[in-house]
C-alpha cells in the first residue's frame, strides 16, 4: 500500500489570553503580588523601557508595544523560526539544537541559548536581546524572558491556523519592515492552500490520530492536530463528535473501524520529539484497522514531525499544502 508523507506544520497552540482591567493591573502592581497571576490575564509590559522607535502588534497575549527594526532577537519557537527566516530576518539567538532537518541551517550561526522549554538566561544575558520571541513551548518561561528584553508570544491560533499564521507574518513584517516579503509570502501560502482544497473536495472524510508509543488519540475540527485539515484544507470529518482534551481524545483500534475514515492522517509523536518505541506504521498494522478504507485504499497520511514541533510557520504551510494536494490527486 502506499503511504504519503505530509509536511505541515503542525502544532502547537495556545489560545490569546484577555486582558485584564487597567484596576487590576493598578492593585497588582499597588500589592507587589507576583505578576504571575496578572500576566496569565493581561499583555505583561515589557521590564525595559523601550529605545527608540517602537511599534504595537498582536501577539498571542494580545497587543503589544516593541522595537521598531531590532537588530538583535533571540527566537524559542520553530514555527516562528521558519517563518522569520522566509521573512528573510536573521536570528541572533535560539535554541542550542532543531530535530527539524531544513531548519538547522537557519539558526546554525546563532548564540546558542537553551532549549524551548528551558531558556539560557546566561546566555541570554550575553547576548543582550532587543527582542525575544516564544511560543507555547515556552510559555512558563514567558515572564523571567521578559524581565530581560521585551518579549511577545507568537503561537498560532490552531482553530484558524492559516489565518492566524498570516497575521503573525503581517506582525513581523510592521516589526522588521517586510511588508512587500509578507505580502508575496500570504499570497503564496493563499494559493497552494486554495490548490489543495479543490484537490480534497469530494474525495471522502478523515480521521486525524496521534499516536504515542502504542496509545492513540484523535483530533477534531477545532483542535491543534486537525484544525488546518479541516477548516482550512476543507476534509469532511469522519467524526463530528470528537471529545478532546489538549492532548485528544484517547480511541482504539475498534473506533477507527467504526468511524471507517476514507483518509487516515496520523502523527508519530514519539519519532517528531526523537523518543525510542513502536512506530505508528507498526501500531497501526491491525486487522481492525485493515478493515477500513484509507487502509484498503492506501490512503494514510503519515504527518512529518512539523506538524507537531512547527506549526503555522510559513514554508511548513507551504510544503503541507502542497503535499495534501498530491496525496488527493494520487488518490483512486
Amino acid at each position: 500500500m502506499k503511504h504519503f508523507r505530509l509536511t505541515l506544520p503542525a502544532l502547537a497552540c495556545i489560545a490569546a489570553l484577555a486582558a485584564c482591567s487597567q484596576q487590576e493591573s493598578k492593585n497588582a502592581a499597588a500589592s507587589g503580588a507576583a505578576s504571575q497571576t496578572a500576566a496569565a490575564a493581561s499583555v505583561p509590559a515589557a521590564a525595559h523601557k523601550i529605545e527608540g522607535a517602537s511599534v504595537t502588534v498582536a501577539t498571542a497575549r494580545g497587543e503589544t508595544a516593541v522595537p521598531l527594526k531590532p537588530e538583535r532577537i533571540a527566537v524559542y519557537d520553530l514555527g516562528m523560526i521558519d517563518t522569520l527566516s522566509k521573512l528573510g530576518v536573521p536570528i541572533g539567538a535560539s535554541i542550542d539544537e532543531s530535530r527539524l532537518d531544513y531548519l538547522k541551517d537557519v539558526i546554525k550561526d546563532a548564540k546558542k541559548a537553551g532549549t524551548l522549554f528551558e531558556p539560557n538566561y546566561e546566555a541570554l544575558n550575553e547576548y543582550q536581546p532587543q527582542l525575544i520571541i516564544t511560543g507555547s513551548r515556552t510559555a512558563k518561561a514567558f515572564d523571567e524572558l521578559n524581565k530581560l528584553a521585551p518579549t511577545i508570544e507568537m503561537t498560532a491560533d490552531t482553530k484558524n491556523m492559516k489565518e492566524s499564521a498570516k497575521q503573525r507574518i503581517d506582525a513581523f513584517a510592521k516589526i522588521f519592515d517586510k511588508q512587500a516579503e509578507a505580502d508575496k509570502l500570504k499570497a503564496e501560502i493563499d494559493a497552494a492552500f486554495d490548490a489543495a482544497k479543490q484537490a480534497a473536495a469530494g474525495k471522502g472524510k478523515g480521521l486525524v490520530i496521534l499516536v504515542n508509543g502504542g496509545k492513540m488519540s484523535a483530533f477534531g475540527p477545532d483542535s491543534r492536530l486537525g484544525g488546518w485539515l479541516h477548516r482550512d484544507i476543507g476534509i469532511p470529518a469522519a467524526d463530528d463528535n470528537i471529545k478532546e482534551g489538549s492532548h485528544g481524545q484517547p480511541i482504539s483500534f475498534e473506533y477507527i473501524k467504526q468511524q471507517n475514515p476514507d483518509w487516515l492522517f496520523v502523527l508519530d509523536r514519539g519519532a517528531a520529539i526523537g523518543e525510542e518505541g513502536q512506530a505508528a506504521k507498526d501500531v497501526l498494522n491491525n486487522p481492525l484497522v485493515a478493515e477500513t478504507t484509507a487502509w484498503k485504499k492506501g490512503q494514510v497520511v503519515y504527518l512529518v514531525p512539523e506538524t507537531y514541533l512547527a506549526a503555522g510557520g510559513a514554508q511548513e504551510l507551504l510544503n503541507s499544502a502542497n503535499q495534501v494536494k498530491e496525496a488527493f490527486a494520487a488518490a483512486k
